[in-house]
């Protein structure tokens, strides 16, 4: 698989064993995004979506099922899941025949990530036990709170106005440049912040964000707990 990420911006097929994996394009994105949502759901985050649905209890044995599947065998047999997977792959791959016959196992998930990676979509990471997840979800609300939401919408105009492009090009780039264009922008507005302050005496040096520097969308997002090893660590240090 040539799946180098140095070269999504241009936008250009990637070549797979099965055949070439095509960009979603910015005018095709609202059809695709709640289908996207869908297959950037691990298998953790099944299991909790039915698990907040399941208050009677009456979803014990279905959950218990999902438990002893594989995210492959969900895609698979879950209608709602299947469904989105199928539309999906169906409008990324070249070839329809080659994914519904090349998809197994052993492969699903490397193009599943592809894909995500492809439409700058990162996969929620859910904690096995519902105590920490818990935990980190209010940990989450927390640090969000009083902070604007950015929408898709957002990014859109931002580009628009930060570049003076026409929004019916803008249409016809991929989801994965209009990211990476929005980032760059930010990146180019912090610089021309910073060098403006870098000119005002304080005696504190001011460090200037280079516009050109390197733009990670793939960064992961901040965690919100500690691991196991961790907090016995800390506690540690604080019995000492």
């Amino acid at each position: 698989m040539m799946n180098i990420r140095e070269f999504y911006d241009l936008g250009l097929p990637i070549d797979t064993e099965l055949g070439q994996v095509d960009f979603i394009k910015v005018k095709d994105y609202p059809d695709y995004f709640f289908d996207l949502q869908n297959v950037s759901m691990s298998k953790l985050k099944v299991i909790q979506e039915y698990e907040n649905e399941n208050k009677d209890g009456s979803l014990d044995d279905l959950i218990k099922a999902i438990k002893e599947c594989s995210l492959f065998e969900l895609y698979r047999t879950v209608p709602d899941l299947r469904e989105s997977y199928f539309k999906v792959f169906t409008k990324v791959f070249e070839d329809e025949s080659n994914w519904i016959e090349g998809i197994n196992e052993d492969n699903f998930e490397d193009y599943r990530q592809l894909i995500l990676d492809m439409a700058c979509i990162k996969e929620e990471k859910i904690n096995p036990n519902p105590e920490i997840q818990r935990a980190i979800e209010r940990s989450r609300r927390l640090k969000s709170a009083g902070q604007d939401k950015m929408t898709f919408s957002d990014i859109f105009s931002s580009v628009i106005v930060g570049s003076g492009a026409d929004p019916e090009k803008v249409l016809n780039w991929t989801v994965y440049q209009l990211y990476s264009i929005y980032h760059r922008i930010s990146k180019f507005k912090s610089f021309d912040l910073t060098s403006l302050f870098a000119t005002v005496p304080t005696e504190k040096p001011v460090d200037i964000d280079m516009w050109g520097g390197h733009v990670d969308l793939f960064e992961e997002e901040e965690r919100h707990g500690m691991t196991r090893k961790e907090f016995d660590k800390k506690v540690g240090q604080v019995n000492g």
